[in-house]
């Protein structure tokens, strides 16, 4: 007995294939190269520039951040408390997403981490290794998962407590 094939296509939608030739691995690796450069240089409006309108960005220990504005916002927190420089080692691009490895060093100007009875006497210089995956539709960063160990940061921040 003959089985018919059926007549639904099992290839990626046009609109797909588009968004991923429009996110060759060069222009990725040139878009990551830039996004870092503006937020080490904690310059917002460039780095907004990355960002698709709902956009949504992820950290550990954080609930989600969705959308530009949002993202404007907790940005513009992040430079104002803490003072860090990010590099990255490993970047590996596959279609429109990109994964990172990296380190970051940095010192913390305010106790972010409110718990009682404890009072800062200054800020503490702090480093540590993360991962990050970023993915890209439109040219622009749609979604971004930052990964670290929350614990670590917080142990270096507070001491032994």
């Amino acid at each position: 007995m003959k089985r018919e094939r059926s007549t639904k296509s099992r290839r990626t939608p046009k609109s797909s294939v588009r968004r991923l030739r429009a996110s060759s691995p060069r222009a990725l690796s040139k878009v990551l190269a830039d996004h870092l450069k503006a937020l080490n240089h904690r310059d917002l409006d460039r780095l907004m520039m990355f960002y698709a309108d709902d956009a949504v960005l992820l950290f550990p220990a954080s609930p989600p951040v969705e959308g530009k504005t949002n993202i404007r916002r907790a940005f513009a927190s992040f430079f104002e408390n803490w003072e860090e420089t990010s590099t990255y080692g490993v970047v590996i691009i596959s279609g429109a997403t990109a994964a990172v490895e990296g380190t970051v060093t940095g010192r913390h100007r305010t106790l972010h981490l409110r718990i009682p009875g404890r009072i800062p006497t200054s800020s503490r210089a702090y480093r540590h290794n993360f991962a990050m995956f970023v993915e890209m539709e439109g040219g622009k960063i749609h979604r971004q998962r930052v990964y670290f160990d929350a614990r670590d940061l917080v142990k270096q921040l507070l001491g032994d407590i």
